[in-house]
Parts: structure tokens; sequence; C-alpha cells
């Protein structure tokens, strides 16, 4: 990947599937890439995904949260890309609507096709326990992975 990102003036990303900070260093330290993708679910967390963040920030990195998952791990996300200069994009499953906005008491919030962080403390979502409780066990012959 170093050898191609030298060779084009095209951004490249990658990252979805690392785990560790050590292997994001890696990517920044050989320049196989100035866009960082990591999960904050996948990464360790809101701490080591902040970490990663910081280091792209000092490679002149830039961020794209990926997000396979739903809007607990958007909310985490959400907050990563609020507290990062080198934000870029968040990747999203549509606009959270539907079965996904129903796992919340309140939906993440859209405007003019930006989503507006929430105020909220923690994460700044709320679970719809009641929801929730509704829709479990799971009975499904498979996963949508």
């Amino acid at each position: 990947m170093a050898q191609v990102a030298a060779k084009t003036s095209i951004p490249i990303s990658a990252g979805e599937r690392l785990t560790t900070k050590y292997e994001f260093f890696r990517l920044l330290e050989t320049r196989a890439a100035s866009i960082l993708q990591f999960n904050v679910g996948r990464v360790g967390g809101l701490l080591e995904a902040k970490k990663i963040a910081s280091m792209a920030e000092c490679h002149y990195a830039q961020i794209a949260p990926h997000l396979y998952n739903g809007p607990v791990g958007a909310a985490a996300s959400i907050q990563i890309a609020a507290c990062s200069p080198n934000f870029l994009i968040q990747e999203s499953i549509g606009t959270w609507d539907g079965f996904h906005a129903e796992v919340l008491k309140a939906g993440i919030r859209w405007e003019d096709g930006y989503i507006v962080p929430s105020d909220e403390p923690g994460l700044g979502v709320e679970l719809n326990m009641d929801f929730g409780r509704a829709h479990t066990p799971y009975t499904g012959e498979q996963l949508h992975l």
C-alpha cells in the first residue's frame, strides 16, 4: 500500500479491519494511507479511537470512522468526529432511521445532510429498552453480516 500511495495523488484510505493503534501507526509510519477508517468498537473504544485520531493528526492524515453497526456505535463515532480536527467524513447506514431509530429513545439528528452531534451526556443517546425487549431474543437463522 505504501508503494501505491507513493505513486498517486489520490488519497489512500484503510483500516476498517485493523484493531490496534500499533497497526494504525504502521500505516502512518510507512505513509500507506492518509485517511484512517477505524471502527470505534473494533479498536477498543473511545479512548483508543481518540489516540488513533490524534496519531493521524500528527501525521497530517484524516479520519473517516468506519461503521458497520447500529446507532450506539454511530453515537460513539460521532463523538470522536466532533472532537477531532482531522475528521473528514462519517460512514453511516443511511440516516439510522427505521429499526435503528427505534432502538433509541431519540434518533440521531440530521440537518441538510449533516449529522448533528448530541449535547446529551455520555454518547448522547439513550436506548429504548421497551423496544429492545419487544424484539428479543433473536430467533432467526442467520445474522446480516
